[in-house]
């Protein structure tokens, strides 16, 4: 088994020497035809064939590249540098190699001659191409590249010449990650104040208002004087306020049970499109190395294409076992570590808002470490968002318990989660009523998660906060049918923290 998993999760990473079986299927089926999408493609092969050459890419190789690239709607040269044959390294330093020109390794962030505002820029953009100025310590402006095609024709017309003596080629990744090093400070202030600056009225920076303050205050008050008073009357009042509000909520759960969905269900579509966006992933760990191959192997299984989709591993910066149980793994061009730097509050919600700058995708889905999502549930997700109207602003997808067989604790919080996902979150979407979300499987439009401000970082459950403000800003959630398998609690304790967490944060965020 242990044999197994680590095969499934060098087909998720690579390593230099290696191709992935399913890359010699497609050359085998290329090989005596070439599809029209290839032929579309294929002037972007022959720019390229001196790079390709110095790298001893084939043609065989070429035209399934190609081939992806048309059905993808992408670039050769994207597809390219998801499909495992050769690392971002070695083809920008072939760049380098083919036109005479420096290749840089590493780059000193404080020499990089960017705004602000130019650099969270970059940041957000899909890490194909990039340019930036240094200074080189000589009082001299150097250019560094990492040229797409236009920049690869553009650089051979000046080869030779004063330009080029003055441009370094760079590999996007290392461009990338001396322009995080230079922003921690601006992401983590942004991360930290984003909310509260922009809508601080639905940020949990302040616990309470002056009105909640005084109506707390209030009823502090008068429950201790009624007890002295003995007036029987207020009881009444509070046991008959309580009494409705617990029977609401029964009655809720009553009408959820009974009800049955009326829209038919839905399979995903397995067919590839170039009408397919970037998709961006994020992944909170923490203090969770030994769940890591899993993880990488569950991630392995998500149906998008390679070249236009972003995996971002949020992780503490000071949680260095984690860090180094990713690092252990050689992962492919569109998975990045992002490690956030230490500061107070320690929380998820933080460390997605200081992550979610980094990404690029139309859509945005988070995920927890130990999740296993089905493989279709990007794709499922996209088709549902394309189908509706703008308003739909998040998707969650069902959680299923998968450990509900190892101790009672977990197989009634397997069935706790059956009720909720399946039943109680579907028929509040058909109602059209406040989601709440879960805390892992959210997926949201892009632009509906930036308007309603992102994660606030001062509450700990993100996800509730979110299903709330969606709702405020009049965006509505629906589910999905493609579940997310975890694992549930096993023993009274770790239930008894997690719940505890929940109500602190259900509290906070009424």
């Amino acid at each position: 088994m242990a044999a197994l998993e680590s095969e499934r999760v060098r087909g998720f990473s690579f390593h230099e020497a290696e191709r992935p079986d399913e890359f010699h299927a497609e050359i085998e089926a290329a090989n005596g035809s070439i599809s029209l999408f290839a032929v579309l493609v294929l002037p972007e092969v022959a720019e390229w064939r001196p790079v390709l050459d110095r790298l001893g890419i084939s043609f065989d190789d070429s035209v399934v590249i190609a081939s992806r690239a048309g059905i993808n709607g992408t670039t050769f040269q994207a597809e390219l540098l998801v499909s495992g044959l050769v690392t971002e390294i070695a083809f920008y330093r072939a760049i380098a190699d083919e036109l005479g020109m420096r290749f840089e390794t590493r780059i000193n962030p404080h020499s990089l001659m960017l705004r602000e505002e130019q650099a969270l820029t970059m940041l957000r953009q899909k890490p194909a191409k990039g340019a930036a100025r240094i200074e080189d310590g000589f009082g001299r402006i150097v250019f560094l590249i990492a040229p797409d095609l236009a920049g690869w024709k553009r650089l051979r017309r000046f080869q030779g010449s004063e330009l080029s003596r003055r441009a370094r080629i760079v590999a996007p990744a290392v461009l990338r990650q001396a322009v995080l090093r230079r922003s921690r400070k601006t992401l983590t202030e942004r991360a930290l104040n984003g909310l509260y600056e922009q809508r601080p009225d639905c940020s949990a920076r302040n616990v309470l208002s002056a009105w909640q303050a005084f109506f707390l205050g209030a009823f502090a008050v008068t429950v201790p004087t009624a007890l002295l008073l003995r007036s029987t009357a207020f009881f009444v009042l509070l046991h008959v306020l309580f009494s409705v509000f617990f029977l609401a909520c029964v009655a809720l759960r009553i009408a959820a049970a009974f009800w049955f969905e009326k829209r038919p269900p839905q399979r995903p579509s397995a067919a590839l499109s170039p009408e397919m966006p970037v998709y961006s992933v994020l992944v909170a760990l923490h203090r969770e190395a030994e769940v890591v191959p899993q993880l990488l192997v569950g991630l392995s299984k998500l149906q998008w294409p390679r070249s236009k989709l972003e995996i971002k591993l949020v992780c503490e910066e000071d949680d260095k076992e984690t860090v180094q149980a990713i690092r252990a793994h050689p992962l492919r061009s569109y998975v990045e570590v992002v490690s956030v730097p230490a500061s107070l509050p320690r929380t998820k919600p933080k460390a997605l808002a200081y992550a979610l700058p980094l990404t690029s995708g139309e859509f945005v889905v988070l995920y927890d470490a130990e999740d296993r999502p089905h493989p279709m549930q990007l794709v499922e997700a996209w088709q549902r968002f394309e189908a509706a109207d703008a308003e739909l602003g998040c998707l969650q997808a069902p959680l299923e318990i998968s450990n509900r067989r190892a101790s009672l604790i977990s197989n009634m919080f397997g069935f706790e989660y059956a009720g909720l996902f399946r039943r109680l979150l579907p028929w509040l979407a058909a109602h059209r009523l406040v989601l709440p979300l879960g805390g892992t499987s959210n997926h949201f439009r892009r632009s509906a998660l930036e308007e309603v401000g992102g994660w606030d970082p001062y509450n700990v459950t993100e996800d509730a906060d979110l299903g709330l403000r969606l709702a405020r800003f009049g965006y509505r959630a629906d589910t999905l049918s493609c579940p997310t398998r975890e694992d549930g609690p096993e023993d009274f304790n770790t239930w008894l923290a997690q719940r505890k967490r929940w109500f602190k944060g259900w509290i906070r965020t009424f």
